[in-house]
């Protein structure tokens, strides 16, 4: 692969002897949720990408030395062991002998060699052409910018106003939360935005710019449901939320954001905010978490499966990986009663995966309150013929947690016809505050967009192009697609609608069998016709997968639902998916006794 045009990255890393990792590497894309059990490598991995931003630091501010490293000589920067922001004790894997070296390597074609020992390290910058003599050189070389995210704590109790070098000098250490007023005194221009933020992502909370006392006493104050508080007093998850979405603020201009297991305080509706907030953000993300709320809401293509007994991290395709990545995180991502106690509405979808799609509908449409699943809790109920059942579980649920609950549910339509539908639906709407069968098969059938899959394909084009990838344009649009791979299953289509619609219409109508059928292959056959009726017709999850293995063998891209919604407009939404949205919106917002 040569060098690329655009902006530089880093495109991968590659670890060599150097702590748990003896020989490792990693591919970064855009988005990097790293993931994994305990002590499976992924801290380790962010802390090398730590150590790196220190060291450029150095770089950046004076000329390289010549220094020896294992009998070799080379122009590089030394950094102190008091600088790193990692213990060196452990650094050789297992404790032997032989050199502890990470490999970063820029898209163009530049690398960055980390050597360490027992008193710091040495940053060793390797061009393909003249070597880097001074800052200036080395900026044109390595234009990257690393920001990293520190660990986080809370504020202080009492803050006076500290100097801005001081409150710059500590930015990217533990001791950032301590200076969290002092910060934003500083930097008043961009607090418009970061509360902005802080509102759209925490609603129903204000945050309001610093004030110092006649003492140089430093005081935030937190609106809330009309009352103030000193941010010292509001909770700790939003006082940890609030040091993040700094963080990322000031990140914006950033090449690579990197951000370690920022979900330990904080409650699952905004750790499912936080992969939208840093996607938004602008730079590459590389993020190590164990949080399967998180990982829920990633594309599966942004998943990285960490482990240190492998040689290289494992980027999961599909998912069924996804799962794989919350069975190695002992999840089985079931529903909590604490979590249904808070709510008190409970949706029932055909499936857990189900939800997550129309939650993602809903961020890509604006809704950001369901998007984050505000007030609602979905659980699985295997289609509507499970109608009953659901009714007497929820009332069981309610029983045990000694309050109402509201039942809604999301059916797919299946292979059912109109008037039975409209039957179910009836029976449904009797028994449930909400309830909605979809007018295509399943929630899948909403990605069979050939406009918007031509959109991702180009897309992936152009990124696959700018990392020195050869792709070739595709020799046939989306549209030819579909209809080749629909095609494939019209036969097993037909004779599903065929055999549903007669036997429906057998037991209750007058008509003779043979009757039934002919009627039923003539509507399904002039609604075939029609490419629009057939994408609603076709298995979505059948059809999408079709696609995705002819995209994937002649153009080598990985196309994933998450990529598709993402290429949406709004016009892409069609009325029956509006109004699915709007009505579990509705649903959402309903008082509860």
């Amino acid at each position: 692969m040569g060098k690329t045009d655009g902006p530089v990255r880093i495109t991968s890393v590659s670890f060599h002897h150097y702590k748990g990792l003896a020989r490792y590497s990693l591919s970064l894309d855009r988005i990097n949720v790293l993931t994994g059990a305990n002590n499976s490598g992924k801290s380790t991995i962010l802390g090398a990408f730590r150590v790196l931003a220190v060291a450029m630091r150095a770089a950046r501010s004076r000329k390289p030395e010549r220094l020896a490293i294992n009998e070799r000589h080379v122009l590089g920067y030394r950094v102190r062991e008091t600088q790193l922001p990692i213990s060196l004790e452990n650094v050789a894997t297992n404790y032997e002998d032989g050199e502890s070296r990470v490999s970063f390597r820029l898209s163009n074609g530049n690398h960055l060699h980390l050597y360490f020992s027992s008193d710091g390290c040495v940053l060793v910058p390797d061009t393909s052409g003249a070597a880097v003599t001074s800052p200036a050189t080395f900026k044109s070389n390595f234009p990257i910018d690393l920001a990293v995210v520190p660990v986080l704590g809370p504020v202080e109790h009492r803050e006076d106003l500290r100097e801005r070098e001081t409150v710059a000098a500590s930015l990217s250490t533990h001791r950032a939360s301590r200076h969290f007023r002092s910060y934003w005194y500083h930097n008043p221009e961009g607090f418009q935005d970061f509360c902005a933020l802080v509102t759209r992502t925490w609603p129903g909370m204000e945050i309001r710019p610093p004030e110092r006392s006649m003492m140089g006493e430093l005081s935030m104050f937190v609106g809330e449901d009309r009352f103030d508080r000193e941010l010292y007093w509001v909770g700790f998850g939003f006082q940890i939320w609030c040091q993040l979405l700094t963080h990322l603020h000031r990140a914006a201009a950033a090449t690579l954001v990197v951000v370690d297991e920022p979900e330990v305080y904080l409650h699952p509706d905004i750790q499912r905010r936080l992969l939208g907030v840093l996607k938004d953000t602008g730079p590459d993300v590389l993020l190590a978490t164990h949080s399967t709320e998180i990982i829920a809401e990633a594309d599966p293509a942004d998943i990285v499966l960490i482990d240190k007994r492998r040689t290289s991290a494992e980027r999961i395709k599909d998912v069924a990986g996804v799962q794989k990545a919350m069975d190695v995180l002992g999840s089985q991502q079931n529903i909590s009663l604490a979590a249904l106690a808070r709510s008190r509405r409970v949706l029932f979808v055909e499936g857990d995966y189900d939800f997550s799609l129309i939650r993602r509908f809903a961020k890509q449409r604006g809704m950001n309150d369901l998007a984050a699943s505000l007030g609602l809790a979905a659980m699985p109920s295997g289609g509507f013929g499970s109608w009953q059942r659901i009714t007497s579980l929820a009332d069981g649920i309610g029983q045990a947690l000694g309050a109402e609950l509201l039942i809604g549910a999301v059916y797919d339509r299946d292979y059912f016809c109109d008037q039975q539908i409209d039957e179910v639906l009836s029976k449904l709407r009797k028994s449930l505050r909400f309830a909605h069968v979809h007018s295509r098969k399943e929630v899948e059938n909403y990605l069979l967009m050939p406009a918007v899959l031509d959109r991702v394909i180009g897309r992936g084009i152009a990124e696959r192009r700018a990392k020195g990838f050869p792709v070739q344009d595709p020799s046939r649009n989306s549209e030819a697609v579909l209809l080749e791979v629909t095609d494939e299953l019209k036969d097993d289509a037909e004779q599903q609608y065929v055999s549903r619609y007669s036997d429906y219409h057998h037991k209750n109508g007058k008509k003779d069998l043979s009757t039934l059928l002919k009627e039923a292959t003539s509507a399904f056959r002039s609604r075939w016709n029609e490419p629009l009726q057939r994408w609603n017709l076709v298995s979505g999850k059948e059809a999408l997968r079709r696609f995705r293995d002819k995209t994937q063998a002649s153009l080598g891209l990985s196309i994933t639902d998450a990529k598709i919604v993402d290429a949406m407009r709004q016009e892409d939404f069609s009325g029956d998916l509006v109004e699915l949205l709007e009505g579990v919106d509705l649903f959402r917002s309903l008082k509860v006794n």
